[in-house]
């Protein structure tokens, strides 16, 4: 059996699985970011040990969605965000020490690209890129059926692709970052309510609800076009928070994306919601074992 962790800026969400992704237990408990470091990790051994006591089976390996950078190699978390004093922690060394079975680490958006391609949305597909639009925007690119990393595993930051450099500032110093057009925290910076306010409005008829979730479909088409532009994939899939907006944001990003994007590989993609859900870090972080 496997065990995966994703590791929130809120919560630790667990899961027990076989090898075929069929979950058998799961358990959540609370990070306790502001109590540092060490609780945090005490927090993690702690959701570990739950599965490891639940059923009497063997344990196999531990994958862990972390979110920031990953040196996945080295099992390296080199900072998290919403997570105070995580510098450089190695948590696979961490955990290997304590658990003494095989243990991998890698970036949260990498393993709920991982999870649509095992058991989600690409199941049937080898190359696709998963594209999580919800506080922030970032992604994972998978390329027969493995997450391609980058030189020091940071490919996948698809929120910092410039689209307007004259657009508003990002928080990373840029201007014009797809992050600072069509993320949630854009949409809740432009009409003052939460998405999921605006998603009710909209659909009740309000005018300016449905222009701001056009405007931000708007700008997931222009991006989705570049990275199917660069990419050429089977598949786009289009996962986080404000995918659950679903035919509101989805449809509009599945015709207008053909205006920005080359013909050919425009015609061949398919753009698809993301299936998994919450459920996809976790199940994500037990297939990086697979």
């Amino acid at each position: 059996m496997i065990i995966g962790i994703d590791l929130g800026g809120t919560k630790i969400a667990g899961i027990l699985v076989t090898p075929s992704g069929k979950m058998l237990m799961d358990v959540q408990i609370p990070t306790e970011a502001k109590k540092g470091k060490k609780k945090v990790i005490d927090n993690i051994k702690k959701a570990i040990r739950m599965l490891f006591k639940s059923q009497k089976v063997k344990i196999k390996a531990i994958g862990i969605g972390a979110p920031g950078p990953i040196l996945h190699d080295q099992g390296i978390v080199i900072e998290a965000p919403n997570l105070p004093g995580w510098k450089r922690v190695n948590l696979k060394q961490i955990l290997q020490k304590e658990f003494r079975v095989p243990v991998s680490v890698d970036n949260d958006a990498n393993c709920a690209a991982l999870a649509e391609t095992w058991f989600g949305a690409a199941k049937f597909v080898k190359d696709c890129i998963y594209l999580t639009v919800s506080t922030g925007i970032g992604g994972g690119i998978v390329i027969n059926k493995k997450i391609y990393r980058g030189a020091i595993g940071s490919a996948g930051e698809f929120g910092h692709m410039i689209i307007d450099c004259n657009g508003p500032k990002c928080g990373c110093g840029q201007r014009g970052c797809l992050e600072a057009l069509a993320s949630g925290s854009a949409l809740k910076k432009k009409t003052g309510i939460s998405a999921l306010a605006l998603e009710l409005a909209a659909r009740q008829g309000d005018k300016k609800a449905q222009e701001a979730i056009a405007e931000t479909a708007h700008y997931l088409a222009i991006g989705v076009a570049n990275l199917v532009n660069i990419f050429n994939p089977e598949m786009v899939i289009i996962g986080g928070g404000l995918s659950n907006m679903r035919e509101l944001i989805i449809n509009p990003v599945k015709t207008e994306f053909k205006k920005y994007a080359l013909t050919l590989p425009a015609k061949s993609v398919k753009i698809v919601r993301a299936k998994l859900g919450v459920k996809a870090g976790v199940l994500g972080a037990a297939a990086l074992c697979l």
